[in-house]
């Protein structure tokens, strides 16, 4: 008797009956032979050349037999050729499959190093590890690197970098909403995270980019879940360290206090970055690149100005103050100017002035336990002359003991 199922079966009485036998994804060399019998079979003109097999194949992994065969069938029908020119289309289709899991996401690649200010000891570290996926680089002895964690304060451009890793890499990226992995059904939550880390394997070498960790494994502290979140925290540790496909995880942060301890020990990510508020000088190019994508002169504007009463600001708060200078002089019928952009930045309350303490806890924090993604040194945040005002206790009730 054989049993077919989509998802890991945990019946008490078949245990000791049954061997379980888990069918992965098909390799490079299946896809291969499925894609030569698809064309075979349909024997139309235009036939893919050796290196444009090799390109549809790498573009095909993830798929399984069914959605491979399926899909090059339909681009023939269509198109009448598949060649690499149809790649794009390979990749809609793994898109579409990606999405119905429900919990992953597929990310086109978007951006480069160049649109993030700063970071140059974070850019640096990822260019060097950007060259271990290739070839020459496992037969000069290096090993596939594992991932990175990115801490930090919010708006600060951890998913910015998170996104351009992949253009830079040129390599496909996932996200992972562990927020959508817990099910209702014993043993669901698991067997979820399980199909999505073995689907990042299939189409490895891949990034897996884990937004907000701290977040998804809220539930590992207060234990009001019976026990799902440890467990399925339980498999994404050990897949972490006993993962033998090339997937690199990439993890954000805001909340140091609520990640687990070993998450953050050495094995489980090759290093770990603390993302501070920008510099002078970091403020002043992440100005420049929202000006610039704004299409307007950067010469003509007084960027020491700028970054002086910008101390505290983030890169969000900063391109938000650029976009609310674009409505203030368009509803002026004038050409955007520093005064647009200086009015803009005095209206905006800089989330560093409500996070003082935390964000100097946080320094502490990292001084010892992470390296800083930029060169630049820390600035002291200004004190804040505004009285922030608190909600009003709720007056005590004299019946209530």
């Amino acid at each position: 008797i054989i049993i077919q199922t989509p998802f890991m079966m945990n019946i008490k009485e078949f245990e000791k009956e049954i061997p379980i036998l888990e069918l992965e994804l098909p390799k490079e060399d299946t896809i291969e032979a499925i894609l030569v019998s698809t064309v075979k079979d349909l024997d139309y003109d235009s036939q893919p050349n050796s290196e444009d097999e090799r390109e549809i194949i790498s573009a095909s992994k993830g798929l399984s037999i069914m959605e491979a065969e399926w899909t090059y069938r339909k681009i023939i029908a269509e198109k009448n050729r598949i060649t690499k020119n149809e790649i794009n289309l390979i990749i809609k289709e793994k898109e579409q499959i990606i999405k119905k899991s429900g919990v992953l996401e597929y990310f086109h690649p978007q951006g480069d190093f160049n649109e993030v200010g700063g970071m140059e000891n974070l850019k640096d570290w990822l260019g060097k590890r950007g060259k271990a996926f290739s070839n020459d680089a496992k037969e000069f002895g290096l090993v596939s690197p594992k991932g990175v964690m990115l801490l930090g304060i919010p708006g600060c451009g951890k998913s910015l970098v998170s996104k351009t890793i992949a253009n830079e890499w040129e390599l496909p990226l996932l996200k992972l909403d562990l927020g959508s992995v817990f099910g209702s059904l014993v043993g669901e939550s698991e067997a979820r995270m399980r199909e999505a880390l073995s689907l990042a394997e299939a189409i490895s070498p891949s990034i897996l980019w884990i937004d907000e960790i701290e977040k998804g494994l809220s539930g590992i502290t207060n234990g009001g879940d019976g026990g799902t979140s440890a467990k399925v925290f339980g498999t994404l540790l050990t897949w972490m360290q006993e993962k033998k496909n090339e997937v690199f995880v990439i993890s954000t942060a805001n909340d140091i206090s609520a990640l687990p301890p070993e998450l953050l020990r050495k094995g489980r990510f090759d290093e770990i970055f603390f993302v501070d508020l920008p510099s002078a000088q970091e403020r002043e190019d992440i100005f420049k690149i929202h000006i610039e994508k704004k299409k307007r002169e950067i010469g003509n504007f007084d960027f020491n100005e700028l970054r002086n009463k910008s101390v505290g600001f983030s890169g969000a708060e900063i391109e938000e103050a650029v976009n609310e200078a674009l409505f203030i002089a368009y509803d002026s019928n004038k050409e955007l100017d520093i005064k647009h952009i200086e009015e803009a930045l005095e209206k905006t309350f800089p989330l560093s002035r409500t996070m003082e303490s935390t964000i100097k806890d946080l320094r502490s924090w990292a001084k010892v336990r992470a390296r800083f993604a930029s060169n630049g040194k820390s600035e002291e945040l200004p004190e804040s002359k505004e009285c922030i005002p608190t909600l009003p206790q709720e007056k005590s009730n004299p019946f209530i003991n």
